[in-house]
């Protein structure tokens, strides 16, 4: 029989950066992924890939991948039933169905649960709960009204406002409207793919510097990871959408008071929803003042930034924030690191579509990650890699990783 004592069942959309953590710690990884990027199966001994498994492209299961992901981690497991951890990424946020069918797979078996439980999950994504809750402790948080009860004529806010779903992720389902025809609009092409204003909200438009905190927890104690700069949106990455994410500064060369205040609020969020492992909050950054947007009760897309910069393996201390006797360790591991370089993460998006051909080009660059397989070509508004780049300060990261995206174009021209 295999010893599957130290190993790992990944379920996400990109676990890419997860399974390469866990195998430079130790673990045995299986995981089920939507992509198959090139450089993630020298990381895991057993895989699924979903975009391969349906023969479908991205831009077709973009939304509607988690039932997927749900029905192939219980294939897998029951393949590997021996495997001592699940450890669930990004893609299944809000499917909470799916994360029932897994989590009953994995019941009647020795595999330990290393994400947080359902009910604080379901907490950690009411953007409504989350503003209460802040609210409650003196904090500022954005203007926001359920949709179904506005009205657009007693609104205590001026356009442009968000319109966003209570949950959402990666800047998915977070539109800007600018005035009263613009709102129209927006609601009518919703309503071609099933719009209930229930699940939506009006949510004030704070305009300022998007960032992010990692933190890691017990479930009791908080330790700051970092505080890190979120790329959203951008033009020169080929973002689909207004808010998709598109990377990270890592850390954000905040004021040491902006620091503060941003730790202070991760860590009482944290605490009073009893988060446990490693997750994000987003915030934007106005006057000085962080205004919190959303809680990925999860570990987020900053993570290997975060890891290189402080050259910790992170994904063996989320792991480890659920075994006990382990915590006072972490917290003395933490303490012991300095950030002493900078690193940018940044992700390209196709900017039309990209034959397949050319893909093996751009793979060979130094500094790229999640690698496309170059067999079949890359569709508009689809991602195509990941550049991260670190360097001594926050300047030279930044401009070495935009380098890197000015390659890519030369390549693609």
């Amino acid at each position: 029989m295999v010893n599957n004592s130290n190993s790992v069942l990944l379920v996400g959309f990109n676990t890419r950066p997860l399974a390469y953590s866990l195998r430079n710690a130790g673990y045995k990884v299986y995981t089920v992924d939507f992509f198959g990027d090139m450089d993630l199966y020298p990381y895991v001994d057993d895989y699924i890939i979903v975009l391969k498994e349906l023969e479908s492209n991205y831009s077709s299961l973009k939304n509607k991948y988690s039932k997927s992901l749900a029905h192939f981690a219980m294939e897998l497991h029951r393949k590997h039933r021996e495997v001592r951890f699940l450890l669930i990424g990004s893609g299944l946020d809000d499917a909470y169905e799916e994360r029932e069918l897994i989590l009953e797979e994995i019941k009647s078996f020795n595999t330990i649960n290393v994400n947080n439980d359902l009910q604080t999950i379901r907490k950690s994504r009411d953007v409504k709960y989350l503003f209460n809750l802040l609210k409650s402790n003196g904090y500022k948080v954005p203007l926001s009204y359920n949709f179904e009860t506005f009205q657009i004529k007693k609104l205590s806010m001026e356009f442009p406002f968000i319109l966003k779903k209570k949950r959402s992720a990666g800047g998915t389902n977070v539109y800007k409207i600018e005035d009263i025809k613009n709102l129209v609009s927006q609601i009518q092409i919703l309503e071609k793919r099933e719009f209930i204003p229930s699940e939506w909200i009006i949510q004030e438009y704070i305009e300022g510097i998007p960032v992010s905190c990692t933190v890691v927890s017990n479930g009791k104690e908080c330790e700051i990871i970092s505080i890190n700069r979120q790329i959203i949106g951008e033009k020169f990455l080929n973002a689909p959408k207004d808010f998709m994410y598109c990377g990270n500064i890592v850390p954000a060369g905040l004021s040491e008071d902006e620091e503060k205040i941003i730790a202070e609020m991760s860590i009482y969020s944290t605490i009073e929803l009893g988060l446990k492992g490693i997750n994000g909050f987003d915030f934007v950054l106005k006057d000085q003042y962080p205004y919190l947007m959303e809680c990925n009760p999860r570990i987020p897309g900053s993570i290997r930034a975060s890891e290189s910069v402080l050259d910790l393996n992170l994904l063996d201390l989320h792991i480890k924030s659920f075994i006990p006797n382990e915590w006072e360790d972490i917290k003395n591991l933490l303490k012991s690191r300095e950030i002493k370089t900078v690193a940018t993460k940044l992700i390209f998006f196709a900017p039309k579509e990209i034959d397949k051909d050319i893909v093996p080009k751009i793979n060979y660059l130094k500094f790229i990650h999640d690698k496309s397989e170059p067999i079949k070509n890359i569709l508009k508004g689809e991602p195509i890699c990941t550049i991260l780049y670190k360097a001594k300060n926050f300047s030279e990261s930044y401009s070495g990783a935009k380098k890197i995206v000015n390659k890519i174009y030369r390549i693609i021209e």
